[in-house]
């Protein structure tokens, strides 16, 4: 049974780091714990369609989340929820537009 693609993949995550992999034409998107690296492939191309892309290579990295304490009589500890990303590498000459706002 296939997943849709806003099932598998929720959206770019923009840092200082992804717009330096930006350049180097790989995309980083935040996307579902259980995915794997086909499903990422298809949902993105598919996503993408219009932009005719052709994902070249999958890497995926695990996030553990991170402890955070409250302050000033709030909540006294927590922890964010782990989460997966998945650095994407488009064929050469190829571009998603739109996700740097055009830069």
């Amino acid at each position: 049974m296939s997943r849709s693609p806003v099932e598998v993949v929720y959206g770019p995550l923009v840092t200082e780091r992804t717009y330096t992999l930006y350049q180097q034409n790989r995309y980083t998107f935040r996307v579902s714990r259980s995915a794997t690296k086909p499903e990422i492939a298809r949902a993105l191309e598919e996503q993408y369609q219009a932009q005719g892309i052709k994902v070249l290579n999958v890497n995926t990295v695990n996030v553990t989340g991170k402890t955070r304490r409250g302050s000033q009589g709030k909540v006294a500890s927590g922890r964010t929820s782990n989460w997966k990303k998945a650095i994407v590498s488009l064929a050469p000459g190829q571009r998603l537009e739109g996700l740097f706002g055009g830069v």
